[in-house]
């Protein structure tokens, strides 16, 4: 299988523990596959529930990319950013960003990780 950056993916986060994020739920590849470590760094997706507030990352306005998503809108969780092993991606990439969510992306991941501004 091969990994394409700023492809999205399902991901299995299971073994997760505390705050961190657990269960399937799509990703997006931000570095190339790691042929070594069999491993790449995504940036877990959620879909955004109506009323809650989210931070550390971005919109992702579905009907972009699926023709009948399950939400309007999902939220890349740029701080819950983290190393995947190709093991747990379940099949070929569901989706490619477009430049505009890509955009979006550097600059939030430039906001989270401020120190490196």
């Amino acid at each position: 299988m091969d990994i394409e950056k700023f492809g999205v993916y399902l991901v299995n986060f299971y073994k997760s523990t505390g705050g961190e994020l657990s269960g399937k739920h799509y990703a997006i590849a931000i570095t190339d596959f790691n042929k070594e470590h069999k491993t790449f760094v995504a940036v877990p997706i959620t879909s955004k529930k109506s009323g809650k507030k989210y931070r550390g990352g971005f919109t992702i306005y579905c009907n972009k990319y699926q023709e009948n998503p399950s939400k309007e809108k999902a939220f890349a969780m740029v701080s819950k950013i983290r190393e995947v092993s190709i093991h747990r991606v379940y099949g070929d990439m569901i989706y490619k960003l477009d430049y505009e969510d890509i955009e979006k992306l550097k600059k939030s991941v430039y906001k989270v990780f401020d120190f490196l501004n």
